[in-house]
């Protein structure tokens, strides 16, 4: 192979990666914009049937989980303008995450009647999301210091 067949490739690849980046791109649109629905649907559509406080953690968590998307596809914009890897949308989204859960969690153990070994691990889990949010929080702030320049 020559050194021009060698750069025609590795053109050709460089091309194929930002078409899939696009599509993926797409899909990430696509995922997020159906779960906002849903989440429009569900709110609309909420009974009293069951717990008002767990009905509305779910479309919370459901919008977070859209943020989450978006976060994903901003990354991948970023990528595909910029080009690189990007640590800070990952963090955020490990926040999202983790105060996600945090909600959830807090909800369920709020309408529901649990034993007391689940309700114990349940706290645990809590616990942990809450030390893992503090931890990327600090992580975010000091890649932010260190790099104010990189979005």
């Amino acid at each position: 192979m020559t050194k021009s067949d060698g750069e025609m490739a590795s053109k050709l690849l460089g091309h194929a990666e930002k078409l899939l980046y696009a599509l993926v791109g797409i899909g990430l649109v696509v995922m997020a914009a159906l779960v906002l629905f849903q989440s429009a649907k569900d709110l609309i559509n909420m009974t009293s049937s069951t717990s008002i406080t767990l009905q509305v953690a779910t479309v919370l968590n459901d919008i977070l989980f859209a943020i989450i998307l978006l976060e994903l596809l901003s990354t991948v914009v970023t990528h595909l303008s910029v080009g690189g890897f990007q640590l800070k949308p990952f963090l955020i989204i490990g926040i999202i995450s983790s105060v996600r859960r945090i909600l959830v969690l807090g909800a369920q153990l709020s309408t529901s009647h649990i034993t007391h070994s689940l309700f114990r691990r349940e706290l645990i889990e809590l616990g942990l999301d809450g030390i893992l949010a503090l931890i990327l929080t600090v992580s975010l702030v000091i890649i932010s210091k260190h790099n104010p320049e990189v979005d």
